[in-house]
């Protein structure tokens, strides 16, 4: 009874311990992509203005009779330009962000995979070692349970390409069925 009572003490703390972790990563990830987004915002007001500036200039020239003069709107054009460059670098460390973010939320199913097929295996060792099921059963089924490991890639990828809608019901669960 206590060593049960220590293996449940010992799950419960290993969870909590592996969901704070997880939640502290996640919220620091959020943070940083909303000060980037932020970041950008402000890059397109910045824009804006200049846009507005650029207008204005024009419309200045043109109300008196002279003509726009691409000399005249360069400087006007000119940080432009480097706010496109400064929002192109913002939006490439999103993606960036975006993408470790699902690296990781693959790596943590890979994880969470591999724990439950290792829970499975042990149940099957225990059912071997009852006489339950004979030693060419057990391979035949253990093989069945790391099949979902060893195709963990292409499940994952199907399971994207379901969410995003790319394939129907149907397909994926014919799909996955092969793969399992």
């Amino acid at each position: 009874m206590n060593n049960f009572l220590g293996n449940l003490g010992r799950a419960i703390s290993e969870g909590i311990s592996e969901a704070s972790t997880q939640t502290s990563a996640e919220v620091q990830r959020n943070e940083q992509l909303s000060k980037l987004e932020i970041k950008i915002k402000e890059i397109d007001l910045k824009t804006e203005k200049n846009y507005t500036l650029i207008g204005q200039a024009v419309v200045d020239n043109l109300r008196q009779g002279e003509p726009v003069i691409q000399e005249f709107l360069m400087p006007l054009f000119h940080p432009i330009k480097e706010l496109d460059e400064q929002r192109k670098e913002i939006l490439e460390t999103i993606k960036e962000v975006k993408s470790q973010q699902a690296d990781q939320l693959k790596a943590q199913e890979l994880i969470k995979l591999k724990k439950q097929v290792k829970e499975e295996v042990q149940k099957l060792q225990e059912l071997k070692d009852l006489g339950v099921m004979d030693e060419e059963e057990f391979e035949v089924t253990q093989a069945k349970i790391n099949k979902r490991v060893n195709n963990f890639e292409k499940l994952y990828s199907l399971k994207i390409a379901f969410e995003r809608n790319l394939i129907n019901s149907d397909e994926y669960i014919k799909r996955k069925a092969m793969l399992e």
